[in-house]
């Protein structure tokens, strides 16, 4: 008989323990736990009484309302900038509005094709002159970094969308009293050197000239020849005109002396600094053509060894040098 009873108990805990589990709605529908009270501890990502809807990313909101002082944009369900779809856990999010949680406002036409999408924390430390971003930046950390767009447009192309042409730009015929523009580049040496030259034109192209080699520091007249016959091998016309062709680039041995700007036609000229038996003095002036009338761009003197298979151009000779003196005067 006792083991009957026994029996008999063992069979009511079984119900009993299948009657807690079944109190739950719809089981949790597989995605949580039973607890106490009947009420379901959903899995991670999933709600509801039944555990039966999907829950979407959560990121920055893109406004609420502020808990604190200084305590706004808190996470919130697809940035409050779309709605949830229950059954996928995907946002459907407001036009303009991408990503996972709607995390990210879209490029407008997606630059047209014609540029590329980046964070405003990158368009702040770009190194693209029509940017004017600044590499030495701190880092961008309010709660938007990561989250609004602009377009950085591909060479020739400018606008909001990166949708209209950059047109040619020319010497203005009404103004009087003005001159071609001139960079001296001062490099200080003991031997026979090897670097390169950037040059950023106007309309956002970036060139690197073939590898150049110096004269000795006694003879700038060779390393300026140099330094001319490589930027005039610069492709597409860009340092001379199409139509004048003896208006080239040309780079002559002279004095430099460090312009200091104060305004659009207005600055300050220091003293000429004058040319010693270990620098070489080269002065740039560049033509009166499209593209190259007005300010320019500082020219960058690269003396970087570039040894790697496939660099261009690829050279291995370096010394310890800089440039002291990388000006420019008009």
């Amino acid at each position: 008989m006792a083991g009957r009873w026994v029996k008999a108990l063992l069979g009511l805990s079984a119900l009993a323990v299948l009657s807690v589990e079944g109190a739950c709605p719809n089981k949790c529908s597989g995605h949580g736990s039973c607890g106490a009270n009947d009420i379901c501890s959903c899995e991670q990502n999933w709600i509801n009484a039944d555990c039966s809807a999907r829950q979407c990313p959560f990121t920055r909101a893109w406004q609420d309302t502020a808990s604190y002082n200084n305590d706004a944009h808190y996470y919130a369900e697809c940035g409050n900038r779309g709605i949830c779809d229950r059954s996928t856990g995907i946002c459907q999010c407001d036009e303009t509005f991408v990503g996972s949680g709607c995390r990210r406002l879209k490029c407008p036409s997606d630059c047209s094709g014609h540029g590329k999408c980046q964070f405003i924390e990158d368009l702040a430390v770009s190194t693209d002159k029509r940017v004017g971003g600044n590499p030495l930046f701190i880092d961008y950390t309010s709660w938007d970094r990561e989250k609004i767009q602009g377009c950085r447009c591909d060479p020739g192309w400018e606008g909001h969308s990166c949708n209209r042409r950059v047109c040619p730009q020319g010497d203005d015929p009404l103004t009087t009293g003005q001159y071609d523009m001139q960079q001296g580049i001062t490099i200080t040496h003991s031997a026979v050197i090897k670097f390169v030259i950037r040059y950023a034109d106007p309309y956002g192209n970036l060139w690197t000239t073939s590898e150049i080699t110096s004269g000795l520091p006694t003879a700038d007249a060779t390393t300026c020849t140099n330094i001319e016959t490589a930027l005039r091998r610069i492709p597409n016309f860009a340092l001379s005109s199409r139509v004048l062709n003896s208006n080239e680039i040309s780079v002559k041995p002279g004095g430099v002396g460090a312009y200091t700007r104060t305004g659009p036609t207005t600055g300050t000229v220091a003293a000429t600094v004058a040319d010693i038996t270990t620098a070489t003095n080269c002065i740039v002036t560049f033509p009166a053509a499209p593209g190259t009338t007005g300010l320019q761009s500082l020219l960058e003197v690269d003396v970087t060894p570039y040894t790697a298979a496939g660099s261009q151009p690829m050279y291995v000779f370096s010394y310890a040098y800089l440039p002291v003196g990388e000006t420019y005067a008009d």
